[in-house]
């Protein structure tokens, strides 16, 4: 049809309303947007939450290494702690001596003295947690900060003062406490040791001593030794006085051997 030229001009058609832009329609979109933000964070902490709580739940031991159901009419077995230590060279060793004298219902302490490199005790802890009964009992540690022990020195009463302070800060939940070396090797098994200490009063202490001095007198007794362990970060050999000392008069002196099993009371008493 032919349009008249007398005729006014047409309105232009109104935009299609899709790209009309709307206040309302930002608003909305604002809000969608801040409530999509909201939800992702709430899945996010959500998620952290569990993963630590699933975390924090298999560091615990497993419950089914120690049942509360008394099967039997024997006394419960008594708990151990063990401290094994060693040298450089000596992480085999105490591996084995781990395994020898093992049960879930003890503790374990296990320490590498400084003349072990570090890569030594990290192989060690890396072997620990890769059995496991170890990681399922979670009764094993290592000392990570080591000290030295001189044999002949006070460093070893030192260290087996603080090895037994740290076993008492993992776990109180013990009965004895045992020092080993990792040359010692057991000549029982460790259920076999259990039930004998189970009928065995708690507060037993086993500590070989005499009041025999004898030669001791002249050789251990008097000589000055200042230990190097207590003082230095490196090792190096005693130190000996040239001059002597006089025997104590207020009490009695004993002699005996490194090893001993003692009753958690009174290895608690010396911290």
């Amino acid at each position: 049809m032919q349009q008249n030229p007398s005729s006014p001009p047409q309105p232009p058609p109104p935009p299609h309303p899709f790209f009309t832009p709307n206040p309302k329609d930002s608003k909305t979109t604002l809000y969608i947007i801040l409530a999509t933000s909201l939800f992702s964070l709430f899945f996010f902490l959500s998620s952290s939450f569990s993963s630590s709580s699933t975390s924090a739940s298999q560091i615990r031991p497993d419950p089914y290494l120690f049942p509360t159901r008394q099967t039997s009419s024997d006394p419960p077995p008594p708990s151990i702690a063990y401290l094994i230590s060693g040298s450089a060279g000596d992480s085999g060793r105490i591996l084995r001596l781990l395994l020898a004298t093992y049960h879930p219902r003890n503790q374990y302490l296990l320490h590498l003295d400084l003349s072990a490199p570090q890569t030594e005790r990290d192989d060690l802890a890396l072997a620990v947690q890769s059995i496991p009964i170890f990681k399922a009992a979670q009764n094993v540690n290592v000392v990570g900060k080591a000290d030295f022990a001189y044999p002949k020195g006070s460093s070893a009463i030192s260290f087996t003062l603080r090895g037994a302070s740290i076993l008492f800060r993992l776990s109180p939940n013990w009965d004895w406490f045992v020092s080993l070396n990792a040359a010692d090797y057991p000549l029982v098994t460790q259920d076999d040791l259990l039930h004998i200490f189970s009928y065995l009063p708690k507060g037993l202490n086993f500590v070989k001593h005499s009041s025999y001095i004898g030669w001791r007198e002249s050789r251990r007794l008097r000589p000055i030794i200042v230990d190097p362990g207590l003082y230095l970060s490196e090792k190096t050999g005693m130190f000996y006085a040239t001059q002597k000392r006089e025997l104590p008069n207020a009490f009695r002196l004993f002699t005996g051997m490194a090893f001993d099993v003692c009753f958690s009371a009174f290895s608690y008493s010396f911290q």
